[in-house]
């Protein structure tokens, strides 16, 4: 059964042969390919590579239900500049900025509208290229969706589309293949990403002291506060809290570069915060602490995060993130809570890739409302 069709150029005929069932996965497959990469077995390059082809032959299970809903004044030609002011009911990517990232409920619909969009300009081909770079980035950062994300990307790379690499070995790897992953890191003699994406993860791949090393490189390079910053947070989830301590003391104590930029200041900030409440990973005792619920509030990427958290008879019944400023905080708002309670523990949590810096605050938040160091409980 076809999901979609449409009658193109010749230069489609790939995308249509590859593209029916509207890039769907199987429930099996995209419950298999969760984000808690302790759940997911271990497979061989042919395994994941089956589990990638399998996408493009059936429809995800959301997929019917789900409307094609935008406002009528979108522009659904989607020029590859926008111009003129900004304007969020007129302008696509600003619609996704503003309207679509900051409501997971609209995920799935956001999803549908860039596929639309794709189908809508496919005689165009930067267009059509643009829409699976950003189909693979929304089933990658908002629905934690692995072989689909890969399917897209590779889609979007045969029309010459640039993909960011590391979040595709992320991609390899929370589908259980490290060989995989592994072929696109070793890739990279440094890590350039904006918030050492590479060094988290290297040591989400128990690659401590390659994560480490690159660390140090990233500080030498001119990054000191965000390189010490993800060398702590590697030890910190790597369980070594006196290692972690040492990194986070160095991300304050490091001169940033430049005084105005909002990233060093903001990596000085959550390295000190992160000081503050590391005591709590090793004290904190949830028999002994009294039910009720906790807020505490922490620094996340646009501004402050303030997190609830509800006890009950000795465990952590529920986490909320009941303020932020956040745009691109993907799947973190619900995955980082959903994980914390999943394993009735604030230590050895890993951050959600693509949010990394929100998850962090979420479990700082968390932390300092344990400890009794937050705004207050009830």
């Amino acid at each position: 059964m076809r999901y979609f069709s449409f009658k193109g150029t010749r230069q489609f005929d790939l995308l249509i042969a590859i593209c029916c069932g509207v890039c769907g996965v199987l429930s099996a497959i995209v419950s298999a390919s969760g984000s808690h990469t302790a759940s997911v077995p271990k497979r061989t390059r042919a395994q994941v590579e089956a589990m990638i082809a399998k996408v493009g032959e059936s429809a995800p299970d959301w997929w019917g239900p789900v409307p094609l809903k935008y406002p009528d004044t979108l522009d659904l030609d989607w020029p590859i500049e926008a111009g003129g002011e900004w304007n969020n009911q007129k302008n696509v990517g600003q619609y996704i900025w503003d309207v679509i990232n900051p409501n997971p409920g609209r995920w799935k619909e956001g999803i549908k509208l860039v596929h639309h969009l794709m189908l809508r300009n496919k005689d165009d081909r930067a267009k059509v290229a643009r829409s699976m770079e950003s189909l693979g980035a929304m089933f990658h950062n908002f629905m934690q969706d692995w072989p689909r994300a890969v399917f897209w990307w590779r889609m979007s790379m045969k029309y010459g589309q640039p993909i960011d690499q590391v979040q595709m070995a992320n991609c390899f790897w929370r589908m259980g293949c490290e060989e995989m992953a592994r072929g696109i890191l070793e890739q990279f003699i440094d890590d350039h990403t904006r918030n050492g994406a590479i060094i988290k993860l290297w040591a989400d791949m128990d690659e401590l002291d390659k994560a480490l090393s690159l660390a140090e490189q990233k500080a030498r390079s001119g990054n000191p506060n965000i390189a010490y910053l993800a060398a702590g947070n590697a030890c910190r989830q790597a369980g070594r809290m006196a290692q972690a301590l040492a990194y986070y003391r160095k991300a304050v104590d490091a001169k940033p570069p430049d005084e105005n930029n909002g990233d060093f200041i903001r990596a000085r900030v959550q390295a000190a915060e992160n000081i503050a409440v590391i005591r709590t990973f090793e004290l904190l005792d949830l028999k002994r602490t009294a039910n009720g619920r906790y807020r505490g509030t922490s620094t996340a990427f646009n501004g402050p995060l303030t997190v609830e958290v509800e006890v009950g008879a000795g465990r952590i019944a529920s986490v909320r993130v009941t303020q932020h400023q956040e745009k691109q905080f993907y799947s973190a708002i619900t995955e980082t809570p959903r994980k914390i309670v999943e394993r009735q523990s604030i230590k050895d949590i890993d951050a959600c890739t693509g949010a990394t810096i929100t998850s962090e605050a979420i479990i700082n938040a968390a932390a300092k409302a344990l400890a009794g160091r937050g705004t207050g409980g009830e």
